[in-house]
């Protein structure tokens, strides 16, 4: 059956070849040449670069000192989001030896990329089809399937330690490599991410597999935080020494990691953060042997802030739990491990736990203190009508105008308007009345408005030092810049209607704020959980700020809501909403201070004239209140009450700067920055 199906492989592709060949010929033969050498295979369907070669006497096969494969998706198109496609390439060697890989991808596009190594392919009469999560990509029925690779994230280049190697070719019963993309978004024109795999005919001493732990029943309910276990117990009488690990869940993994226990004694072999790069990393410090009788353990612990429940699946918005092992053994008794596939849950003793809050500090919390006060409504304030659910509002620069950003009849309490993968269920529902209204902040009368047809779900609103306008739109999962007389964006940041967490994308973003370089900064947001960083031009800079759900961590948060700016002290303060939480950030990123507040931060707002944050917050009992962080700029306790909302209506989303004595209460007076 392989040699049918090598046949036919061979075949398919040499008729592919010879169409190409046949129209080659009608350009030039300078034009052939070059193509012919530069192709995606040579054409003995190698796939090999041409260098100078020299020959295998023991085998009379034609190898090279080192060499790279070049694997690659030929040009392909997806017919939808989500997709994973497949495309093989024949290894036509009886032995080679891979040492290293070179992804040739971007995380913009791509989610991950998998390299197997088969005796056959599942398919040989099509370049590249589409298949699930792991099913379709082997011939199963009794040949060899093994994972070579894997990368994700932007993850670089990965060498193998020096006399260790993946064995393929003949000898290995691995004809065939095959190259899984799992691509994001669907792919309208020709893409062709891949990997540069690099090859020796040198055998090592050592020959490397990769030992694969992985669940797939378990379920992650709404606003809970579920471990995902395997359990199972090394039987071979070789021993298996690891030396690498990758970790791979999708959003809603904190951390995987795994254990060797034997005789009751636990040793961590390896635990990281799957948000991060998600290459293959060195084990540190003293090897590990895995020898017959060892429990190996594998756990990953999902933390789920979503109102519906997520199941393990092969779907984007689905979670996945793995921890991908590197081992070798001695290359005359190397055995391929088939890994670790047994829930089983497990209890890790105090010394070998791994904390989920990976390469953070934590900090002295500060406390906000509340204090009741007493106010009542200004009546000869107006509210134009028309004003509906507000996402946001501000003051511009000179605080002369009160800038409001409401969301007309897309309400958002009153229907379920995204799926279980933040996308949202009305992508047509755009808001086709002004939605940025321009009052005067001692009538309420509207002196101008914008947006109209722009916005599906308003958000948050931001007046820079030049009069701009900023927005967020959640449902959109971007953000608007509008200039002083513009009524269009000058600049958009995000992908429409595409959620994400690379540098291209936001998922429901939530506010934002622009210091007086004109640097942007983004509260991303409902999924992310961090601050991102671009340049005036919408250029990316950078990102800060990881998942947590404990206090009192740098830079830990849950739910990032709203920012505020101090351009003096030049620091950014972040609302976390769910743990509670304001942080001080500098504009650089680093993580200076955190305040606990009762119950949700909701919204905050810097206020130059007092020096001091007042903080929107919800108690678990559903009284709304304010407050106010005195001099957080400097850590400093010794919190003064502000004011105090009680009532259980609509929770406001902002909060605006006191007056000055004897100002108007809505925008007060300018700061001295204005």
């Amino acid at each position: 059956t392989t040699l049918l199906y090598t046949i036919k492989f061979e075949l398919r592709y040499t008729m592919s070849r010879l169409r190409s060949f046949t129209c080659l010929l009608l350009i030039t033969l300078a034009t052939l040449e070059e193509s012919s050498s530069a192709g995606r295979l040579s054409e003995d369907a190698t796939g090999i670069d041409n260098v100078p070669e020299e020959t295998n006497k023991d085998d009379d096969v034609t190898v090279k000192e080192e060499e790279v494969i070049e694997l690659r998706m030929p040009n392909i198109t997806t017919e939808d989001h989500d997709q994973y496609l497949v495309t093989p390439i024949r290894v036509d060697y009886q032995d080679a030896y891979i040492v290293g890989y070179n992804p040739k991808a971007s995380a913009e596009a791509v989610h991950h990329i998998l390299i197997y190594g088969c005796s056959a392919p599942h398919r040989v009469d099509e370049p590249y089809w589409v298949v699930g999560d792991m099913g379709g990509i082997c011939d199963w029925q009794g040949n060899i399937s093994t994972i070579l690779w894997a990368w994700a994230l932007d993850a670089p280049d990965f060498t193998m330690p020096e006399n260790v190697a993946f064995h393929i070719g003949s000898n290995a019963n691995i004809n065939f490599l095959l190259l899984q993309v799992h691509y994001k978004y669907k792919i309208d024109s020709g893409e062709s991410s891949g990997v540069d795999v690099v090859i020796r005919k040198q055998a090592p001493l050592h020959l490397a597999g990769i030992y694969l732990f992985a669940t797939g029943n378990t379920k992650i309910p709404g606003h809970m935080a579920v471990n995902a276990d395997t359990t199972c117990s090394y039987n071979e009488e070789e021993d298996m020494t690891p030396f690498a690990f990758r970790t791979h869940t999708h959003k809603l993994g904190a951390v995987v990691s795994a254990w060797r226990e034997r005789e009751g004694d636990w040793t961590l072999l390896g635990s990281g953060d799957p948000r991060k790069p998600q290459m293959f990393y060195l084990m540190e410090g003293a090897t590990h042997v895995i020898k017959t009788g060892d429990l190996l353990h594998a756990r990953c612990l999902f933390i789920n802030h979503k109102d519906t429940e997520v199941d393990i699946g092969a779907t984007g918005q689905d979670e996945m739990c793995n921890f991908y092992m590197m081992y070798y053994q001695t290359a005359d008794k190397f055995k391929l491990e088939e890994g670790c596939f047994r829930e089983q849950e497990f209890m890790v003793p105090d010394y070998a736990k791994v904390d989920f809050i990976v390469n953070k500090r934590p900090m002295k919390l500060q406390y906000a203190e509340v204090e009741e006060l007493t106010y009542e409504m200004d009546t000869s304030w107006t509210t134009p009508p028309g004003i509906t659910q507000m996402g946001g509002m501000a003051c511009n620069a000179n605080h002369t105008q009160l800038v409001v950003f409401h969301r007309a009849d897309n309400d958002w309490s009153k229907e379920q308007w995204f799926d279980d993968n933040d996308e949202v269920l009305f992508p047509e529902r755009y808001i086709h009345e002004n939605t940025i209204l321009f009052l005067d902040p001692e009538t309420g009368k509207k002196l101008r408005s914008l947006g109209g047809g722009h916005f599906i779900m308003p958000h948050g609103v931001f007046v820079d030092h030049h009069g701009n306008v900023w927005v967020t739109d959640v449902a959109l999962h971007q953000v608007m810049k509008f200039e002083v007389a513009g009524t269009e964006p000058s600049l958009v940041l995000g992908t429409k209607l595409q959620p994400g967490s690379d540098h291209a994308h936001f998922c429901k973003p939530t506010s934002v704020v622009v210091d007086v370089e004109d640097n942007v900064y983004v509260s991303d947001g409902y999924c992310n959980s961090r601050v991102v960083k671009f340049s005036k031009f919408g250029t990316f800079v950078a990102e800060f700020g990881e998942h947590s759900v404990e206090k009192g961590v740098a830079g830990g948060m849950g739910l990032v809501h709203d920012l505020s700016i101090n351009h003096v002290d030049r620091v950014i303060y972040v609302a976390d909403r769910e743990n509670g939480q304001v942080h001080v950030m500098s504009y650089g990123g680093d993580f200076l201070s955190v305040y606990s507040v009762p119950g949700a931060a909701y919204a905050l707002e810097y206020i130059p004239e007092m020096k001091s944050v007042a903080v929107v917050n919800v108690t678990e009992e559903g009284k709304h209140s304010a407050l106010m962080i005195t001099n957080p700029a400097q850590g400093e306790e010794g919190n003064q009450p502000y004011t105090s909302r009680q009532d259980n209506g609509h929770l406001p989303h902002q909060l605006l700067p006191p007056p000055r004595p004897g100002a108007h209460p809505t925008c007060g007076e300018p700061s001295p920055l204005s």
